[in-house]
């Protein structure tokens, strides 16, 4: 059974993006109830670092953008 890490990594990475931008640009509010300021600034760093592109990160990277992209979304943790 796939883990937590492989379904996440099964989200098409423009869904990712689209969604990170949304975030930032409109569900400020949700990002704020969502993640801590830690996760806030490692998200953003995250999205300067990547440029749109899923190669400018590492798999970690990725990996660790797609989880706090998922949280900031939903509110769930892993």
């Amino acid at each position: 059974m796939p883990g937590p890490t492989t379904a996440l990594r099964r989200v098409p990475w423009m869904r990712v993006w689209v969604a990170a931008t949304w975030l930032y640009h409109q569900g400020r509010e949700r990002l704020e109830r969502n993640l801590t300021p830690p996760e806030r600034r490692d998200l953003w760093n995250l999205m300067k670092k990547s440029g749109g592109r899923p190669s400018n990160l590492s798999r970690r990277e990725g990996e660790r953008f797609r989880a706090l992209v998922r949280q900031g979304v939903t509110g769930r943790r892993r």
